[in-house]
């Protein structure tokens, strides 16, 4: 399980000390290590802690961390003083009782449980005066693909959460409670063993250096195998390890088959790869995160993020932008039509883009967006490095409007709501994407734009051979859900293991938009794999695909709860039979040996790491203007020992305070210029209205443009120089239509002269002249920055397909640009 991450975040084992908090007395972790396989898009991770308490007195830890969100939890060992303890899976309740028994008794006792799907909490009790304890935790999920490459993350962060005053759930008062440190407790080993079909091409990282070994040759079962470590042995646990794998043929839809003691189970991994054209009519809406945590970089990549998302539109949809903290304030009243004057108006608005809204309060916009009525079907792209602790219930009103809705996500930085982020998207039947320091923001979201933009696969069915069986619980994911080009879809299928396998399997599916179909037939890999690996990947998505179909929503808003009586025993069972687990199970590990101690035992709760690049830039970034008695956990976090905000040399502070919250800054919460007073600690917060304002207030209040200023916004971004800034100039003088104006950043960029020009230009007109120099120019000057103005360029391209240019202009020009570069 894990680990790594849960070091990071918060540096272990938590130290909640019932009497009140006396000062930092953190357990000591002396070791972690993360030992990672990829076996084709199937990650195995494994992550082992070493504690020892060095105090005179029993105690009894907790610590939380974060796992993959999709991960199945399938083992958990715990070992005392050389002694490994039998652990096993049991349902919630008795896996309670079984512990409190243990410590009650003076024994050892371990329990895994499950905070939410991202977040597992750990409790040791009565860890004896200098004894030592190695808890080691596995868990497996599917490896998503991302532009070619498959891409591994093993989060090592638990971000602080946004909690809304009104969100008084169990869940969110344990986030609430967890106290948070600056400081890596010990250093992260990491090793990752890479094994695939197809040749291992490289393997990157955009979040640490890493040596890697091998991936070039086969072994004699004709798989590829590549080892990587950390360049330095060690690293710090401040961020998720995120690792691309680039192979040969990322894109092969592959079969495998699993037998297990009494079953067969078999896996698709479907990648299509299809030219589609672009839906005619969609409404798309950018709802944006504008709050304190964005501040600095993240805000600097969204404004660059949103110019090329909104150059790429095409002209036949209607588009928004809604940008969301504490409140959220549309850009337009309702969607518009795109055109010259709408976007200019966008642009205009972007330029002045600021984190100055608050928390994170993404439910009540994000309802709003699903629930209006639109005159073509909605697409919401979000962007956001927020977390929450509401995910559950915004992934529940995505699923419950999916019908004529989709959900696009891109989380942003190292403490992006991996929960959030992709469960949105699956709820909303769309894609998701991560982004963090280091890599292109650029292509990640133009992808995301491509999915949305393009019809996708529809209706998918899978054909499995004589002996398919038809039991309620026989496939998962079912219904299948739409295909997008370039995204992996994996299908599991169980049989009985008399059944006749067979040599191909049919893949069916229909594109409604243009009324094509697109059929695929797939080998059956002839060597069977034997094990439980994929059954329980298989488990774990039933039990996932379960809960969510559960947790839908009635007209008041409540879960069925008859819904939840008829499938939780199925849940159970699951969980128990293939040993994983779940909301309703619990792993649990007694010692049989009595600990003799004449001391009391205390309860320690060790802080959380603050994820590397946690935004407290913006003064207002984490109030929660309401009244109590939730404003506790909206305001800026309190140290440990006292304070209320995080002071460069302060070790650890918490976001679950008992006081009332600080007063945030007049009008730091509506878009208005912060205020340059100080903050009153001891100051009460009066209720006021925290979402939209009325229709004719501008989008950002007395950030808006006069009429004087010019005609067209121009982001503010440095001097041209590298190549990304020169394209983001080039594209920023596209109009909406598709064609480009005459400008001096052309010449610029080019190196040509306008007089130059003018010789090949003849008769041409400039809008047409100009449309093709500059996407020319991108073509010729910019080819390894394609995925940034691909969509661009084809916009232009039908363009000047009504506008045409004679051959010999585009000779000319061609000729020109390449004796220039």
């Amino acid at each position: 399980m894990f680990h790594l991450e849960s070091m990071m975040s918060r540096c272990g084992l938590r130290a909640k000390v019932v009497d009140g908090w006396e000062g930092s007395v953190p357990v000591p972790l002396t070791s972690v290590s993360v030992h990672t396989k990829l076996l084709n898009f199937t990650v195995h991770v494994t992550v082992v802690q070493t504690y020892v308490n060095k105090e005179e007195a029993p105690i009894e830890c907790e610590y939380v961390f974060p796992i993959e969100e999709e991960a199945a939890v399938v083992d958990f060992k715990a070992e005392l003083e050389g002694r490994e303890l039998k652990s096993q899976i049991k349902e919630r309740e008795e896996a309670k009782k079984d512990y409190d028994a243990a410590v009650d008794e003076g024994r050892t006792g371990f329990l895994v449980d499950s905070t939410r799907d991202d977040m597992l909490d750990i409790q040791v009790g009565h860890l004896s005066p200098g004894a030592g304890c190695k808890i080691s935790l596995s868990y497996i999920y599917e490896a998503p693909l991302e532009n070619g490459k498959t891409r591994l993350t093993v989060p090592t962060t638990i971000s602080p959460k946004y909690i809304p005053f009104t969100e008084g759930s169990p869940e969110a008062k344990k986030i609430a409670s967890i106290p948070y440190d600056f400081k890596t407790p010990a250093k992260l080993e990491f090793i990752l063993e890479v094994c695939m079909r197809s040749k291992i091409e490289e393997v990157t990282s955009p979040s640490h250096k890493l040596t890697t070994e091998g991936g070039s040759a086969s072994n004699q079962y004709g798989f590829y195998a590549s080892t990587s470590k950390f360049e330095s042995t060690t690293a710090e646990m401040d961020r998720d390890i995120v690792v691309l794998i680039k192979c040969e043929d990322p894109n092969k839809s592959i079969v495998f088959i699993e037998e297990s003691a009494d079953t067969k189970m078999l896996m698709v991994s479907m990648v299509p790869k299809l030219e589609l054209k672009t839906q005619p009519e969609l409404d798309v809406v950018f709802l944006i995160d504008c709050s304190g945590s964005m501040s600095g970089s993240s805000i600097k990549l969204a404004k660059e993020a949103i110019n090329y998302l909104l150059h790429s539109l095409p002209p036949s949809v209607y588009f928004n932008i809604v940008r969301f903290g504490s409140r959220h304030v549309k850009l337009f009243k309702e969607s518009k039509p795109y055109a010259d004057k709408s976007l200019t108006e966008a642009k205009k608005a972007m330029a002045k883009l600021e984190a100055d809204l608050g928390g994170t309060e993404i439910l009540r916009p994000l309802t709003e967006l699903l629930t209006e009525n639109t005159k073509a079907p909605r697409r919401i792209f979000v962007l956001t490095d927020g977390s929450v602790s509401n995910s559950a219930e915004c992934i529940r009103i995505s699923k419950k409007h999916n019908e004529k809705n989709r959900v696009f996500t891109l989380g942003i930085g190292s403490a992006a709501d991996r929960h959030l982020v992709k469960g949105l998207a699956r709820a909303g039947l769309g894609t998701f994407q991560f982004t963090v320091e280091g890599e292109v923001m650029a292509p990640k979201v133009l992808k995301q734009l491509k999915n949305c933009l393009q019809p996708n696969l529809q209706d998918v069915k899978i054909h499995w051979g004589a002996d398919e069986q038809f039991g309620a619980f026989d496939q998962v994911p079912q219904p299948l859900p739409p295909l997008y080009s370039g995204n992996r879809l994996q299908i599991f299928k169980i049989f009985d293991k008399k059944a006749n396998i067979p040599s191909k399997i049919s893949i069916s599916a229909v594109i409604p938009s243009v009324g094509e179909s697109h059929e695929e037939t797939v080998a059956v890999e002839t060597g069977v794999i034997h094990g439980n690996l994929l059954h329980q990947m298989y488990a774990r998505k039933l039990i996932q695909e379960l809960t969510e179909n559960m947790n839908v929503v009635d007209e008041n808003g409540k879960v069925n709860e008859a819904e939840e009586k008829e499938i939780k025993p199925v849940i159970v069972k699951t969980s128990l039979k293939y040993q994983l687990m779940s909301k309703y199970t619990s792993f649990i590990a007694v010692d049989s040996k009595e600990n003799k101690s004449d001391q009391k035992m205390v309860h320690r709760d060790v802080p959380s790491q603050v994820p590397h690049g946690f935004g407290f830039g913006a003064p207002a970034a984490l109030f929660c203007q309401a009244a109590p008695p939730m404003m506790a956990m909206c305001q800026m976090p309190r140290l440990v020992g006292g304070g209320s905000g995080p002071p460069p040399n302060s070790r650890a502070f918490s976001f679950g305070a008992s006081a009332a919250a600080p007063a945030p800054p007049q009008g730091a919460l509506f878009g208005s210029k912060p205020a340059k007073k100080k903050l009153a600690r001891k100051a009460t917060a009066s209720p006021a209205p925290m979402f939209d304002q009325p229709a004719d207030v501008d989008f950002f209040v007395d950030r808006a443009m006069s009429e004087d200023d010019e005609d067209e916004a121009e982001f503010e971004e440095p001097e041209a120089k590298d190549n990304l800034s020169q394209v983001l100039k080039l594209v920023s003088l596209q109009r909406a239509d598709g064609s480009f104006k005459k400008d001096q950043q052309i010449f610029s960029i080019s190196k040509l002269t306008e007089a130059d020009l003018n010789k090949i230009r003849g008769k041409v007109s400039e809008d047409r002249f100009y449309s093709l120099l500059v996407i020319l120019m991108l073509e010729m000057m910019f080819e390894e920055n394609k995925d940034c103005w691909e969509m661009i360029v084809d916009k232009t391209r039908r363009w000047l397909n009504a506008n045409p240019v004679p051959v010999d202009v585009n000779e000319e020009l061609s000729k020109a640009i390449k004796k220039s570069a």
